[in-house]
């Protein structure tokens, strides 16, 4: 939302948990968008944003947020010809939600949603059939931390694509950060390398060729190098 304020010149507000990535609220900082810092979690920053005047853009539990992550098939449809697993950050479901549905109409490909094991909510909401507020514990892989919103479209999604979804531990996400710097010179946050995570801990069923969304590169320099350095 900041970089579309940046080249729309609309009026964006950005409200984000005063425990956010550094890393993440600098860069926003750096925009035109103007950034709120509002309680300690994801569920108060949502809600103090669904209460502020204009219209209120989830980062998952929107159609066009949706439609927007589905592009991304659009780019391995002219990439990656013939079957294909697709490995996906799963957080909120908005990615995986839109990668669900873009498989669907491909109709040779399987998708993955891998969440932080410590904040599992869409994996219960898929469970239960029903958005459950769950225990969310520290993760390296922030941007996938937190609650689902009331009434939130992604779970039903996910269930009716039997969308797959798995979670990795936190020191195999670190794994994975140090794998894909030492083996491909790649900085990837925690919450982007999930995907890999689960590919390196054997947690993914492969069919046809694989596909791996790295999802951000947004990572302090403290967190990244401890990352880097622990065993």
């Amino acid at each position: 939302m900041a970089y579309a304020a940046s080249r729309s010149a609309a009026d964006v507000t950005v409200v984000v948990s005063t425990r956010a990535s550094r890393a993440k609220t600098d860069r926003i900082a750096a925009s035109p968008a103007t950034l709120v810092r509002h309680g300690t979690t994801y569920e108060e920053a949502e809600a103090h944003a669904m209460g502020l005047p204009g219209r209120y853009v989830s980062p998952y539990n929107d159609p066009h947020v949706i439609s927007g992550q589905a592009t991304i098939g659009c780019e391995l449809d002219s990439q990656a010809a013939g079957p294909l697993t697709v490995v996906a950050p799963l957080g909120g479901g908005g990615l995986v939600a839109g990668l669900a549905l873009w498989a669907r109409e491909r109709g040779d490909t399987r998708v993955v949603g891998v969440e932080a094991a410590a904040s599992p909510a869409v994996s219960t909401a898929v469970r239960t059939g029903a958005i459950t507020e769950v225990e969310v514990g520290d993760t390296i892989a922030d941007g996938l931390s937190g609650n689902l919103e009331p009434g939130s479209v992604t779970p039903g999604i996910l269930r009716a694509a039997g969308t797959a979804l798995t979670s990795v531990t936190e020191d195999e996400i670190r794994a994975a950060m140090r794998w894909l710097f030492a083996e491909h010179g790649l900085v990837v946050e925690g919450s982007g390398a999930c995907g890999v995570a689960a590919v390196l801990a054997g947690k993914i069923e492969i069919q046809g060729r694989l596909a791996v969304v790295l999802s951000g590169r947004n990572v302090m320099i403290t967190t990244y190098a401890e990352a880097l350095n622990t065993p």
